[in-house]
């Protein structure tokens, strides 16, 4: 059960958040141990963030999960509907770690509050955007995931996200390609997306 949160820091209008209960973290930390999950703690910290639409805040005394002896997911959300999903089922914590191992490879910067790769010995725990990957995750599942979930080939899914965009090359221009198969990152963009949305249609063609 998401519950509200007021430990809050900011010098901007307060938003609606909500958080995890410390009791639920150990019921969360026991069923997802297996998906790298090593403990929890209360922690404070730092920095701008999608909870905070990016304005710097500080969070105090929030529940976080510990995963993979290296990152610290605050179990906290803006109060909206990709919040409250997420612990709907539990494919879509899977999809979410699977979300988060993704963007720490290629986009640390999106997936980690304030990252900054020369302070990468220095820091003892990267805190995840958590608000974040919610609403990917969300965006993914939801937005994209029964259509994706029906294609059949690489041509189909860039017809499809030339009008959408779930994966966006950043790229300028009338005939410029929204996804590009020879694009190692987008490649693996997309063969992570097919993995998630498999969690939720089984009948999904992983076609790259």
């Amino acid at each position: 059960m998401l519950q509200p949160f007021d430990r809050i820091l900011s010098g901007y209008d307060r938003l609606s958040e909500v958080a995890v209960s410390i009791e639920d973290c150990g019921k969360l930390y026991r069923k997802y141990e297996s998906l790298g999950v090593q403990g929890y703690r209360v922690w404070s910290y730092q920095g701008a963030s999608y909870l905070n639409y990016y304005l710097h805040c500080s969070v105090d005394r929030v529940p976080t999960l510990i995963y993979k002896n290296k990152y610290l997911i605050p179990l906290i959300f803006r109060s909206s509907k990709e919040s409250e999903a997420l612990f709907d089922a539990p494919y879509r914590m899977e999809g979410f770690f699977a979300l988060l191992d993704w963007l720490v490879e290629h986009r640390p910067q999106k997936a980690l509050i304030d990252y900054d790769k020369e302070k990468e010995k220095e820091i003892l725990y990267w805190v995840v955007d958590s608000s974040y990957i919610a609403f990917r995750l969300y965006e993914i599942i939801e937005g994209a995931g029964f259509p994706l979930s029906h294609f059949r080939s690489a041509d189909e899914f860039e017809g499809w996200n030339r009008i959408y965009s779930l994966i966006n090359s950043d790229r300028i221009g009338r005939h410029s390609r929204s996804f590009d198969p020879s694009n190692p990152e987008q490649l693996s963009e997309l063969q992570m997306i097919l993995k998630i949305v498999k969690l939720k249609y089984p009948k999904t063609m992983l076609f790259v």
